[in-house]
């Protein structure tokens, strides 16, 4: 586009005008900068252009065009902070129709803009919040949150509803990520987290609806998510996410929010066993439903496990708890450590799902029943370390050796949790080598047991080949070992001593250079350094109990 056309663009002559959009448009659709704007300040004059037809109502034929060019044109984020208005931000935000919603006496059907024109103005202002703060202050001094919030309780009332929602949801997600006083408005002033579980609820149920009338015979509910309501579910999820986890972990919920997180989890509970088009987007869902209930407290998390019902046929129950959504949330664990190659996202792809099923297991005895017989069932062949082999276990032990402390910590107490904060059980289920980082952080270097008590009854039934092999182990490795030829056998005694000089020496060695510190248990339980090998010899180290 040159600078005869940016003319034309303000003229009257909107076929030509149409003409040029139209090329613009098609040659730029997956344009995302556009550097020769940069030159005699023709990015201005276009915007500028395109904002003077948008506000003409004679040019009303052309707006979607001009609309759709601001779109592809807002991808760049350059000079973006210097272009925006607010005379600019009211523009679109009209175009979109949320200021038809903010009068509750009106007739909102009445002067709605149309399908296309309201999803275009809302992609516009999804990029533009995006890419610009000086975009996301001027909608903290507009209406845009009353509007949002506004039409969120009156989508049954929009012939388009589902052609929109998903652009507001979007757009509502990206002002409460990164605007705080639009966050703490819609939060506590316009009470948007109900309006948004209503939303969700609403979706749920049409989804369940859908399902029931086309099998007509179902013994259990179930809900079936088209591709389109999945996006838009995930949208509130993230939305939610935004409002949930600002308010801090360890902030006490009043009686509302309470109830407001009471309603919630039951809607949670049925997305996590609902079914997706594709394991993708099936995923998507999952890692957002996770990532919002890192915010829930943990005395919530015994509504993922409602009771069977007796015409209920489910595949995952536990002690006439229906388990689907906790094996759900199992089920991600184990597709993140398998696409989880190395350690450059290792915290953002693990920490949200381990985080949640700490809390599950260590607030909900059911859970943690459910989650041991799955992530550690009875041990029977021992001949490998427990970090070797595919299973969920070999995958978990693996990473308690991970240089990412945050993921490593979060593993060991889940394996931890799960064998009822037993050092003995944690030794035997991960080996002493892979166990002594945490055991030694928790002081419990010499055996023993966490401070949280558990129920008493026993789950750690040995099978017939592990108590066969039992004697064999080897408890720092957590393996059996084959057995080794003495390398002292053919040795004379002068041999000997001088390979027991060299290993004296190189020990020597490794302490004068800074490489190992000797070290004794204190009595916290906890590794204490020596200032000598020989305080060794006057304080002799507890033997590890089990």
């Amino acid at each position: 586009m040159d600078e005869n056309e940016i003319s034309i663009i303000s003229s009257k002559d909107f076929a030509n005008v149409l003409e040029i959009l139209e090329k613009f448009m098609k040659n730029n659709e997956t344009n995302f900068s556009f550097p020769y704007l940069s030159e005699n300040n023709m990015r201005v004059s276009l915007w500028a252009a395109l904002f003077e037809q948008l506000q003409d109502k004679s040019a009303e034929t052309i707006h979607i065009y001009c609309l759709s060019t601001l779109r592809i044109l807002s991808r760049d984020k350059s000079e973006v902070e210097n272009l925006i208005c607010e005379k600019w931000m009211i523009t679109l935000i009209e175009k979109a129709g949320l200021y038809n919603f903010l009068d509750v006496t009106d007739d909102v059907k009445e002067n709605l803009p149309s399908k296309d024109v309201a999803v275009e103005a809302l992609k516009c202002l999804c990029n533009i919040t995006f890419n610009s703060e000086v975009a996301r202050a001027l909608c903290a001094h507009t209406s845009i949150a009353q509007g949002l919030v506004a039409r969120l309780r009156s989508y049954s009332e929009i012939p388009y509803k589902e052609d929109i929602i998903l652009f507001d949801m979007k757009l509502l997600f990206i002002l409460t990520a990164l605007r705080q006083n639009i966050r703490a408005k819609i939060k506590n002033e316009l009470h948007g987290m109900i309006y948004l579980i209503n939303c969700l609820n609403d979706l749920v149920t049409e989804a369940t609806e859908h399902r029931i009338e086309a099998s007509n015979v179902c013994k259990h509910q179930q809900v079936v998510l088209t591709d389109k309501q999945e996006s838009i579910v995930c949208e509130i999820l993230k939305t939610q996410f935004n409002m949930m986890y600002h308010s801090g972990p360890d902030e006490v919920l009043n009686a509302e929010e309470e109830a407001l997180v009471l309603k919630l989890m039951p809607i949670l509970t049925a997305l996590l066993t609902a079914e997706t088009s594709t394991w993708d987007k099936l995923t998507e869902l999952h890692i957002n439903i996770a990532n919002l209930l890192t915010c829930v407290p943990a005395e919530f998390y015994q509504y993922l496990s409602p009771e069977c019902s007796e015409d209920e046929s489910l595949q995952y129950v536990y002690d006439g708890k229906n388990m689907e959504a906790v094996h759900a949330l199992l089920q991600l664990l184990q597709h993140r450590l398998t696409v989880t190659t190395g350690t450059t996202n290792e915290y953002e792809n693990l920490s949200p799902i381990l985080t949640v099923l700490n809390k599950s297991a260590r607030n909900v005895r059911s859970h943690r029943k459910y989650l041991r017989q799955t992530v550690l069932p009875p041990l029977r062949d021992v001949s490998l370390p427990p970090e070797k082999g595919n299973t969920l276990r070999n995958q978990l032990c693996r990473l308690l050796t991970t240089p990412v402390t945050s993921v490593r910590d979060l593993v060991a107490e889940f394996l931890f949790i799960l064998c009822k904060e037993k050092v003995g059980r944690m030794v035997k289920y991960t080996g002493f080598g892979n166990a002594a980082g945490h055991l030694a952080q928790k002081g419990l270097m010499c055996g023993g047991r966490g401070p949280i008590q558990y129920s008493s009854s026993s789950e750690d039934s040995d099978t017939e080949e592990y108590l066969e092999a039992q004697p064999h182990i080897d408890p720092v490795v957590g393996c059996t070992r084959p057995p080794r030829v003495d390398p002292f056998e053919n040795m004379t005694e002068e041999q000997k001593e001088h390979e027991a000089m060299k290993l004296v020496n190189l020990f020597d060695k490794m302490l004068s250079e800074g490489v190992v510190k000797p070290a004794t248990i204190g009595p916290d339980g906890k590794p204490k350094p020596l200032e000598h090998v020989l305080e060794l010899r006057e304080n002799p180290p507890n033997r590890p109990q089990s």
